[in-house]
Formats: structure tokens, C-alpha cells, sequence
């Protein structure tokens, strides 16, 4: 996954100028005063542990959404839609990307998927309608590297997003792959067993979230 990573990035090098030119755009047409959260939706159990998190998150915090799902992810996408209808209140949208790998894919052909979902992950974070946003919320799997990578990129640029990765209920005694390579570069690194937080420093333990 990190040689994925290392090829997807230095093949987008040359697309910097443009996502800095439509950051600025962005930002610049967004509500300053309004704080901005994007949640990505990972599909099946990591979808239902998110919709429990977004549900449990005070309204008035991040009054302005953005709700990412795969793609083809029919299932996330008809409840990210049941969700916005529920939050009249809130000004939401839905974004999609390209899944980074798909099941039972040859590893072989993954870099050239997992570009391609760089490069979506990139868009929704510095093209997005409602300008960069302040925080992102993820729990894996795959895709949300991309994504927490290209919110990483956009702070090394001067964007400043705070990074914070759930670990799945799934994850009981060690991490998922995709957490083990967040772990060091996210703000908060949240855990749902206590197990996990004498074996790893950075974890907090906040209980059963799904």
C-alpha cells in the first residue's frame, strides 16, 4: 500500500498548480465562519459505524457537510441521502470516489486503480463546492488513505485540516492495515476496545460506537 502511495503521488506532481489554483477558488467562495466536516463512508460495516458517529455529532459543531462514498457504493450512497434528508438544518452535499482497490483485484493492476482514486480524493478536498473542509472524519478501509493523504497535502500547503481515524468495531486486539498507516499522521486516533489502547500510545478509547 505505501509503494501504491509513493507512485500515485509522484504522478500527481505535475497536477499541483491546478488544485492550488481551485483551492483558493474554493476557499474563497466557502463560509469562513462556518466549520466544514467531511465524513467518507467505506461501505458496508464501516458505513453503518459512520452513520452512528455522524448521528451522535452535535449539529451546531459542523453546521456544513460533506458526505464521500465509493463510487459504486449504491448501499452508502442511499444512506448518506436518508441522513441529508434528516439534516434540513445543515448544508450537505454528496461526493463519490473511485474505490482504491477492489475486491479479489491482482495487485498487480492496484496502482493504476489506486490513482485514479487519488486523484478523487484529491478533488474532494481541494475542489470541493464548500471549500476545503476544517475537519475530516474516516474508518477505513482503503480509499480513506487516499483521501487522509491528500487532506495531509493540502496542510503541507497551507490548508490546515484536522485528521481524525475510528478504528473499526471489527478491531479488537491490533489495527487494521489502513490504521496502522494513518496512525502517525492523524490528529486523534479513536479505538472502540481498551486492548487497543495498552498496546498502541496514541489511541483513546471511546467505547462502542456501532
Amino acid at each position: 500500500m505505501r509503494t501504491i502511495l509513493l507512485i500515485s503521488i509522484l504522478l500527481l506532481f505535475p497536477c499541483l498548480p491546478i488544485l492550488l489554483h481551485r483551492t483558493t477558488f474554493a476557499s474563497e467562495s466557502s463560509h469562513a465562519a462556518e466549520k466544514h466536516l467531511l465524513a467518507f463512508f467505506g461501505s458496508g460495516g464501516h458505513t453503518a459505524e459512520m452513520m452512528s458517529l455522524l448521528n451522535a455529532l452535535n449539529s451546531t459543531l459542523y453546521p456544513v457537510r460533506t458526505y464521500v462514498t465509493g463510487r459504486d457504493d449504491k448501499m452508502s450512497q442511499k444512506k448518506a441521502k436518508v441522513l441529508m434528508s434528516q439534516q434540513a438544518d445543515l448544508r450537505t452535499q454528496l461526493l463519490s470516489v473511485p474505490r482504491a482497490r477492489y475486491v479479489k483485484q491482482s495487485w498487480l493492476t492496484t496502482p493504476f486503480t489506486a490513482f485514479i482514486s487519488l486523484f478523487g480524493a484529491l478533488r474532494v478536498i481541494f475542489m470541493n463546492e464548500f471549500g476545503t473542509p476544517d475537519v475530516l472524519l474516516c474508518n477505513g478501509p482503503g480509499t480513506c488513505v487516499l483521501i487522509c493523504f491528500s487532506a495531509m497535502l493540502a496542510r503541507l500547503l497551507g490548508k490546515p485540516i484536522k485528521i481524525v481515524y475510528v478504528e473499526s468495531f471489527a478491531r479488537v486486539r491490533s489495527l487494521s492495515l489502513s490504521g496502522k498507516i494513518l496512525m502517525p499522521f492523524v490528529d486523534r486516533f479513536l479505538v472502540q476496545f481498551p486492548e487497543l489502547v495498552e498496546k498502541y500510545k496514541k489511541a483513546e478509547y471511546i467505547g462502542i460506537v456501532a
